[in-house]
This record gives C-alpha cells, sequence and structure tokens, in this order.
C-alpha cells in the first residue's frame, strides 16, 4: 500500500499491531469468530476502502504519520543544538506571516515580500554575528516551507523566493559556531528535502554543498544521506528516499570524489536522472570521459529514467568520438 491517502491507514495499522504485541494479542485472536462471518467482512472492506476518511474518525497514528513526524524533525529537531537556536528569529517571522491560515494567489505574493523584507531586517540585525545570522536564515527557510504549505503559489514568487534562502544559509559560516558537523549536516541534508518538494535547490544542489565546505566532511555526510536513506525508505517515504541518494551524489560532485561516480551511480540506478547527469557532467570537466560512461552504465538499470540514461549513453559516445576520445 503506497501513497499519502494510504499512509494514515498504514499508520493505524502498525500502531495497532504494537499495541496488540505489547499486550501479548494477534489480529485473530482480537476478532474471533467475525473473520470467518462475511458481512463482517464485507462490512469492513467497505469502511477501509470506499469510505472517506473524516478528520474527527482518524486515530492519533493516523493524524501523526511517519512522513509528517520526519518532515517536521527536518523543519526543526535541530534547532536546540544550534549556537543560537532559530527559534526566536522563526517567532518573530511567525509574527509577520499568518502561518495558520490559507492565502490566495495575490496574497501570497505580499507574503513573499513581507518574509524578504522581514529576513532582510532580521540579516541586519545580526551585524557580524554568524551564530546569530546562522540562526536568522535558518528559521526563514522553514517559515518559507510552512508558507508555502498555505498558499496558492501560481505566480511562482514564493517558490522562485526560496531559492535564494537556501544558497544564503548554505553560504554561512557555520564552522564558525561551534555547531557539531553531524547537527548541522543532518539538519541540512534533511532540510534539503523539505525545500526540494518546492523546487528550492533544482539545478543548485551541487553548489549548495560546495557553499556549505562538504569537501572536509564528505564521508560523514555519505553516512548521514545513506541512514536517512534506510529511514525514508522504512517509512515508505520512497520520493524523499532516492533524493538522499541523490544527495550524496551532489556531494561527491561538491567534493571533486569522481572516483566514488560509478559505486554511487550504481546504487542510483535510473530512478533519478539529475544526480547522473551531475557526476557525467562532472568527470567531463575533469576530462575524465572513462568515469562519465561508467557511471550510465552502472545507472542502466530498471528504473523510471532508464530510457533516457541510454538515450544520454548513446549521446555521449556520439560526443566523445566527434572529439577522438576513446
Amino acid at each position: 500500500m503506497r501513497g499519502a491517502y494510504l499512509e494514515p491507514l498504514w499508520s493505524h495499522l502498525l500502531d495497532l499491531r504494537e499495541r496488540l504485541a505489547a499486550d501479548g494479542l494477534g489480529a485473530a485472536e482480537l476478532v474471533g469468530g467475525a473473520a470467518r462471518d462475511p458481512k463482517a467482512l464485507s462490512r469492513g472492506r467497505s469502511k477501509v476502502w470506499k469510505q472517506a476518511l473524516e478528520g474527527r474518525a482518524k486515530t492519533a497514528p493516523m493524524r501523526w504519520t511517519p512522513s509528517r513526524r520526519l518532515s517536521k524533525r527536518a523543519l526543526t529537531g535541530a534547532w536546540p543544538r544550534f549556537a543560537v537556536s532559530p527559534q526566536g528569529p522563526y517567532e518573530a517571522f511567525d509574527q509577520v506571516v499568518d502561518l495558520n491560515r490559507h492565502h490566495g494567489q495575490r496574497a501570497t505574493m505580499a507574503v513573499t515580500d513581507a518574509v524578504a523584507e522581514a529576513t532582510g531586517a532580521q540579516v541586519g540585525e545580526a551585524g557580524g554575528d554568524v551564530a546569530r545570522l546562522l540562526a536568522v536564515r535558518r528559521a526563514a527557510l522553514t517559515c518559507g516551507v510552512q508558507a508555502m504549505g498555505v498558499r496558492d503559489d501560481s505566480c511562482g514568487t514564493l517558490g522562485e523566493w526560496l531559492r535564494q534562502p537556501v544558497s544564503e544559509y548554505a553560504a554561512v559560516a557555520w564552522r564558525q559556531t561551534a555547531m557539531p558537523a553531524d547537527v548541522f549536516w543532518q539538519d541540512f541534508l534533511e532540510l534539503l528535502g523539505e525545500v526540494g518538494d518546492f523546487g528550492g535547490p533544482y539545478r543548485q544542489e551541487a553548489e549548495l554543498f560546495v557553499h556549505a565546505e562538504v569537501q572536509g566532511d564528505l564521508d560523514l555526510v555519505e553516512t548521514l544521506a545513506c541512514a536517512l536513506h534506510s529511514e525514508y525508505a522504512l517509512a515508505r517515504w520512497d520520493f524523499r528516499a532516492r533524493e538522499s541518494l541523490g544527495h550524496r551524489a551532489y556531494a561527491q560532485v561538491a567534493a571533486g570524489a569522481v572516483d566514488q561516480f560509478t559505486a554511487t551511480a550504481a546504487v542510483l540506478g535510473s530512478q533519478d536522472g539529475q544526480p547522473l547527469e551531475a557526476m557525467v557532467l562532472s568527470a567531463l570537466r575533469r576530462g575524465d570521459a572513462m568515469t562519465a560512461r561508467a557511471v550510465l552504465q552502472a545507472g542502466d538499470r530498471p528504473g523510471f529514467h532508464r530510457d533516457w540514461v541510454r538515450r544520454r549513453a548513446i549521446e555521449l559516445d556520439r560526443e566523445l568520438d566527434g572529439e577522438g576520445h576513446a
């Protein structure tokens, strides 16, 4: 069972299984003879598959699903471990932007202006305090993501605005704040997933890792990305799990770890073409045609973008043959 509609049901089922196991019960013991009653089975199936799930009928696990818990952690979970918590700047943003009601298209344009103006004001107040600046930039991103959830951004102004604060946040000299590297990178990776839902890092992913100075922490970032992939997969958040593998590839591109591209491409497969292309282009810029070809060969596995991978491999062969590469 997959999909946003089914996740509340699955989350409820997980909670039910845990509570039954804690009391030493199984589903068969719970329902007893009803399991052999055709009418009871028909009514049960109808309730699950045909009836809409009303808000008042949802249990706590239905409202607080695995993906929602992970999303909440990504937005604010690391804040207590910042040198200066983003909570204070966030509360200032919350006074400027109403995050509790829906905004139409015109109102969304005004919201974007308000967030941008409030961000500029708080950045100015931070002055040369790097820890304070990091907190302000981080709070602005959470505010922007939450605003996207209550807006009609048909004009694209808010989504386009998100691209700039992501880049500005990555460029803050976070190491000067004595923030633990594992805390920063865990939060950074999770944040990219949240902002990525609205196109914030699109086509600047590797650049963001360059700004954040990933080169010295590449092994740590890869470990954290793999752990997040496993966590997202366990929560059946398939799209976010694929994104975490892509972040691993972008980090390697930013660090110039060409020798790791092929192994990463084999893990990625053809589910996501953009990280593969980033690795191919990075290898070509370094004059490593062999690795560029190897990346596409490793990614040529069953997946959504397999046809693109094969077409790209043919195009690359033509380009390289025309340039006289063996």
